[in-house]
């Protein structure tokens, strides 16, 4: 049975077999790790990512500093590996940050964000990279232009070596190094 997660859009594939003897009333998502609720979801076909096309209630800071959820107050880089972001085309192309903390914030130069770059279509606090176990993910951050991966304009996103994505005129790519060989992975 093939569900998606209500929260990030993630593919979520359970084992029919697995839950033979049980109903189980909920699952963790691989992506986000919430709980999802079994009897709330469509099963069937549909998007990798969500597509966020509502408005967005701007009177809330988005920002993500201050009191943090108790899951990323646990997270942690892995050991022996380096995670680089680096912008590929816009007007701070060539600029390269590797990620000195599990959880960092891009947004526009000046507008107090971990990795700032200068795009005046970027928000100020436009999207975070969370490192979490073994999987990188992208969030969106209600940012104004959104979050692309390809074309698409996602909420939460998985993210693999050579992952590009896109905020403002800005396209960006996750370089995944081996800190002891010196090679990627």
């Amino acid at each position: 049975m093939r569900i998606h997660c209500p929260n990030c859009g993630a593919k979520l594939d359970l084992d029919e077999k697995q839950f033979a003897n049980q109903s189980p009333s909920q699952v963790r998502c691989w992506m986000c790790t919430c709980a999802v609720e079994l009897d709330m979801v469509p099963t069937g076909p549909g998007p990798p990512t969500i597509a966020v096309s509502s408005p967005h209630d701007r009177s809330k800071g988005s920002r993500l500093g201050g009191t943090l959820n108790p899951e990323t107050t646990s997270l942690s880089l892995p050991q022996g590996t380096t995670i680089k972001i680096s912008v590929l085309t816009g007007s701070s192309q060539g600029i390269e940050c590797q990620l000195s903390r599990p959880l960092v914030t891009i947004g526009r130069l000046g507008g107090g964000a971990d990795i700032e770059i200068d795009d005046p279509e970027i928000s100020r606090l436009h999207c975070a990279v969370e490192v979490r176990r073994d999987a990188i993910l992208l969030h969106d951050l209600r940012s104004m232009n959104g979050t692309y991966i390809d074309n698409s304009r996602v909420f939460a996103a998985r993210l693999e070596e050579k992952s590009k994505f896109r905020i403002g005129s800005s396209l960006l790519q996750v370089s995944i190094l081996s800190a002891t060989e010196g090679r990627r992975i």
